[in-house]
């Protein structure tokens, strides 16, 4: 996503309702969170926000977070559901977005 794709949102507070492991096995850290927009409640987990690619924003939401704690979380003004951590979503990196179209016209398949 770059600059330019980010839609027009909104910033509220949200809470986390989760901070540890995922999977054992795996041993990543994990986070969620909910939210309200538009008189309805949302609950989602760091891999279902826009930038969930970004392993520094992981890292950077769940670094000393509680249970109940308050975090910032943008929202699309469009679709609610479209949101992330924090006051916007992240950019991602050049290179990231020319794997993704290369990928979309089938030249990495």
């Amino acid at each position: 996503m770059s600059a330019s794709d980010v839609p027009v949102g909104q910033v509220v507070q949200g809470y986390v309702t989760f901070v540890g492991r995922e999977e054992p096995w795996i041993g990543a850290q994990f986070m969620s969170f909910s939210y309200s927009a538009n008189g309805k409640r949302f609950h989602k987990s760091l891999n279902e926000t826009i930038d969930s690619w970004s392993t520094a924003t992981l890292r950077k939401a769940s670094y000393g977070l509680k249970v109940g704690d308050p975090v910032s979380v943008w929202y699309s003004l469009s679709d609610p559901e479209v949101c992330c951590i924090g006051e916007k979503p992240t950019e991602k990196p050049a290179l990231l977005l020319l794997v993704e179209a290369l990928g979309a016209i089938g030249y990495l398949s």
